[in-house]
């Protein structure tokens, strides 16, 4: 970290402190934004992660928050700078030349903020349907009881730039050649909700072009509409598959923000609650992979082992998937004997089976013949594209929050990477089942862990579950990172002075980036590929379009 404090040594910085101890934050000039981003680069520091824009409205400013990480070091570093909020002159020079993973990011701002990036290769509205397009939803001033009155205007436009659309892509084609767009989707069985437009000649792909907002919900507008607990029914939707990782993600910035800390009880609760959700999404992973190839048997068998995980969500809180079991200050709910009854049917489900699920899983042909040869992604493009979770640790990059900086109890908890070598489609599908036995291992230890303090008397598994958090916070500022079931989920909070709800809150989420590298991977390839391809980047479009 001080080699890393050593570089802005060369910068006149605004400002300049040692935020947590794998963190720097300092604020900069916007003109020194480009040249010190290529120097974060050369440090080791490859991977921009999230652009996160907030609106102080009465400052009459945009702030630009940049947060930078070295997989490899785990040094990391949180860069800001403030733009004019005006449109005409809200811009700022694009990292996309320099950083691969920036080119959506800025697109996002740009959509939801209207800060116009100079130099970006193609800087087109993103996740927002054709009646948001400049109107710049996120910032304080957007009327949205006046947009939603005109319901009729707004779909009349979606479909009028649809069809035109059609007709400009259908020009530009040679109507001598083989040459065709095809709209894969935008609901297709292997992925949901998103449209991706296939520029193909015959069989072979020319180019992919994903259209993403087809569930778009403003989740980062509607948190600023509730109060810090009510915030969490929006925060849980950034994708029902695994809603206590987030939740967590979240409950750590509010707890910071507060300065509350919560009980060993509760940490406890958190990693157990949090491995239970990350092996429901994995198994709907690994079963989703082989529906994407028409291996539907294999997709149900997945799913059997999921109820028995899901009956203890339900024993613990009432509900199978929107939980809401996390809030700022603990876990919802206590806990009584016959709800470890439950978990542990569960554990001994998937380790009764899990010879039979590897062999079907892992051993396939089917997998090995097409899935081990398709969808290669280098640990470079790792680095550049800031890719993450699973899809990082198949290509042999070590970085798991979890391990990185440990959250919750998960630093009293006996856990390795768990990782592959060649970045194939196969090995995202042998991650994906090796973490589901990995997460069983780590709620045996908490499991443990809970049952002998309880017997002891260290816990009061009735009273620990929650401490009390105040109802206004004070003028603050967090980010905190968990390690979701897709990858490391980042939410940088922004409160105001005795605030009752946040002010800005940006979730950054893996989905985003993992789709970003669809075209990159599907050139060249064959119709056929789209859906194993699509089916090992493990998306959720909940957190895609958030």
């Amino acid at each position: 970290m001080q080699t890393l404090k050593a570089l802005f040594d060369n910068y006149n910085t605004l400002s300049i402190d040692q935020y947590k101890p794998l963190w720097l934050r300092v604020k900069i000039n916007p003109d020194d934004l480009v040249t010190i981003s290529k120097a974060l680069q050369s440090h080791g520091l490859r991977s921009l992660v999230a652009v996160s824009p907030t609106d102080f409205i009465d400052e009459n400013r945009i702030e630009m928050n940049y947060f930078f990480e070295d997989l490899t070091n785990k040094i990391n570093c949180w860069i800001k700078c403030d733009i004019p909020r005006e449109i005409e002159s809200c811009e700022v020079d694009s990292l996309t030349p320099y950083f691969s993973g920036a080119n959506w990011h800025e697109r996002e701002a740009f959509s939801m903020f209207g800060v116009r990036f100079r130099g970006h290769p193609d800087l087109r509205p993103i996740i927002v349907s054709q009646d948001f397009y400049g109107k710049t939803p996120y910032r304080k001033d957007f009327d949205w009881d006046a947009h939603e009155k005109d319901t009729l205007t707004n779909i009349q436009t979606i479909v009028d730039a649809f069809n035109q659309e059609q007709d400009i892509g259908e020009d530009h084609l040679d109507a001598n050649s083989s040459e065709m767009i095809l709209n894969w989707g935008p609901t297709h069985p292997a992925s949901g909700p998103i449209r991706l437009k296939v520029h193909c000649d015959g069989e072979e792909i020319i180019g992919i072009d994903p259209d993403i907002g087809f569930v778009w919900r403003a989740l980062e507008h509607l948190v600023t509409q509730k109060d810090f607990i009510g915030a969490i029914v929006a925060v849980e939707r950034l994708c029902f598959m695994d809603n206590i990782n987030s939740m967590v993600g979240y409950a750590q910035a509010v707890e910071e923000i507060a300065g509350v800390e919560i009980t060993p009880f509760a940490k406890w609760m958190r990693v157990l609650l949090g491995e239970v959700t990350r092996i429901s999404s994995h198994l709907m992973g690994l079963g989703g992979f082989y529906n994407a190839m028409g291996l539907h048997t294999a997709f149900m068998w997945s799913l059997d082992i999921r109820e028995f995980f899901l009956d203890f969500l339900e024993s613990y809180s009432g509900a199978r998937i929107a939980t809401a079991a996390i809030e700022p200050g603990g876990v919802r709910y206590g806990l009584t004997p016959n709800m470890f009854d439950e978990l542990q049917k569960a554990i001994e489900k998937f380790d009764n089976t899990k010879s039979e699920i590897r062999a079907i899983f892992v051993k396939n042909p089917t997998m090995k013949l097409r899935a081990s040869k398709k969808g290669i992604i280098s640990q470079k493009e790792i680095h550049d594209y800031a890719l993450c979770g699973v899809v990082a640790r198949s290509s042999g990059v070590a970085t798991d929050v979890r391990i990185d900086e440990p959250y919750a109890a998960y630093d009293q908890i006996k856990m390795k990477y768990v990782l592959q070598k060649n970045g194939a489609s196969s090995d995202r599908l042998t991650t994906l089942f090796e973490e589901v036995e990995q997460s069983v291992d780590i709620i045996k230890q908490s499991k443990k862990h809970i049952e002998e303090n309880i017997a002891s008397g260290v816990f009061n598994p009735t009273k620990d579950h929650m401490v009390k958090m105040p109802k206004k916070l004070p003028k603050g500022e967090a980010i905190s990172r968990v390690e979701w079931s897709r990858g490391e989920v980042l939410m940088h909070l922004v409160t105001q002075e005795k605030a009752t709800s946040p002010y800005r809150l940006k979730m950054k989420a893996p989905s985003f980036n993992h789709t970003m590298m669809l075209n990159h991977l599907l050139k060249g390839e064959t119709l056929s590929d789209i859906p194993l391809i699509f089916g090992s980047l493990y998306i959720c479009q909940g957190d895609l379009d958030r």
